[in-house]
């Protein structure tokens, strides 16, 4: 699996860079077929504002999308791959359905 972080508008430590491989190297303990990730961290100049960060997750013929905010980038982050643990687990199950042949889910 090969990871993209690009920062646009704010500047990404190293640290920062290996928390967020990190996190997603965790998405393969649920779907071992990932094929490119995409990590965008974003940030508005304003103090006040929260972080942003986007992640797009590349399987078999679609892409999987996840975004949120939070006061850290980190926590940020986080709320991306907890939604994309649930898109992966249900992109699985909708790949098995189809391989064996049963009628998919809603």
């Amino acid at each position: 699996m090969q990871t993209r972080i690009t920062a646009h508008q704010t500047t990404a430590t190293d640290q920062l860079r290996a928390y967020a491989e990190q996190s997603v190297s965790k998405l393969n303990r649920y779907y071992d077929g990932i094929h490119d990730v995409h990590v965008v961290l974003k940030d508005d100049p304003s103090p006040t504002a929260d972080k942003r960060a986007e992640i797009a997750l590349h399987v078999y013929r679609q892409t999987l999308n996840a975004s949120d905010s939070a006061p850290t980038h980190e926590a940020a982050i986080d709320g991306c791959v907890r939604q994309l643990r649930r898109q992966v687990s249900r992109y699985k199950d909708r790949l098995r359905d189809t391989r064996t042949g049963a009628i998919p889910r809603p």
